[in-house]
């Protein structure tokens, strides 16, 4: 007690534990694109469930949700001009259009499995692996 017949509560420090291997998964849980959109929503659950006791939870969730994201705005843009070329193949303009989307398409399906895994091993080793091609949505 102090002078003023008040109760000092003491200080409880906000500490957030260090769990390298939940980070991993919430970048592993991106391959789940592979089964439709669960590479988002998994992602977004863990996040939102674990970012007030994970330290860098925040960052790395944000980071990810922004690159799911951007993989989506990539992917509708490139299914929407897929859908253009097919439909200028059968006036026999687009053929030249398709093969070179099918060229840009291979990578882009690559980056969906090959970054979350490179994002994945630094996060087990505590490092933050900033995905390139990503557009911040999320600040």
């Amino acid at each position: 007690m102090n002078e003023n017949n008040l109760v000092e509560k003491p200080i409880i420090e906000n500490t957030l534990k260090e769990d390298n291997s939940t980070l991993a998964l919430l970048h592993y849980s991106q391959l789940l694109n592979l089964f439709g959109f669960f590479g988002i929503i998994v992602p977004v659950i863990l996040w939102a469930t674990k970012k007030q006791e994970i330290q860098g939870m925040d960052e790395h969730g944000k980071h990810v949700i922004n690159y799911q994201l951007s993989m989506l705005l990539y992917g509708a843009i490139f299914a929407i001009l897929f859908f253009v070329s097919i439909i200028l193949t059968f006036l026999l303009i687009g053929f030249v259009f398709l093969i070179i989307l099918c060229i840009i398409g291979i990578p882009l399906a690559l980056l969906l499995i090959i970054y979350p895994i490179i994002g994945g091993i630094a996060a087990s080793k505590g490092e933050f692996y900033k995905y390139p091609l990503t557009i911040n949505f999320i600040n």
